[in-house]
């Protein structure tokens, strides 16, 4: 299944006030000669799923999770560290933000056809402190459909 499609709806519907990337471990511990970016938002699609036909039009994965991981800085010094503070601040607004864009909205590609079934929040992790980055990773339960296989 092309996943492309989907991740692009989404990265656009991200907007681009933080650039936003495919995620596949980027910010993981002990990942090798991977380089990330902070702050940012990286997508996560499912990587194993059950895949389901519909003739010979639609392919689509049911209870699929979307992931999208929301980092930046925060540097913990001490207690009472005001930039601290903002950056928390700053990563909570946009943790609220991107829930709004996406709870509840749908993907629909070039051609008008619903590539994916609404995104609905379905828990996550959130406020976890890696060294000077907090991130927070949001699930999103849907149904992703590709429309690939449709006869000219």
């Amino acid at each position: 299944m092309n996943f492309y499609s989907i991740y692009k709806q989404i990265k656009d519907r991200l907007g681009v006030d933080v650039p936003v990337f495919f995620y596949i471990g980027q910010y993981l511990r002990g990942k090798d000669n991977t380089s990330y970016r902070v702050p940012a938002i990286y997508i996560e699609l499912p990587k194993q799923t059950n895949i389901d036909y519909y003739g010979k039009k639609i392919v689509t994965m049911k209870d699929s999770m979307v992931k999208i991981h929301v980092l930046h800085y925060a540097p913990f010094k001490n207690h009472e560290n005001e930039t601290q503070e903002a950056a928390i601040q700053q990563h909570d607004e946009k943790i609220k933000a991107v829930d709004t864009l996406l709870n509840g909205w749908h993907a629909i590609d070039a051609k008008g056809d619903k590539i994916t079934e609404q995104l609905i929040t379905a828990g996550g992790v959130f406020m976890q402190f890696d060294g000077m980055i907090v991130f927070s990773v949001l699930d999103y339960k849907t149904e992703l459909y590709s429309h690939h296989l449709k006869q000219v």
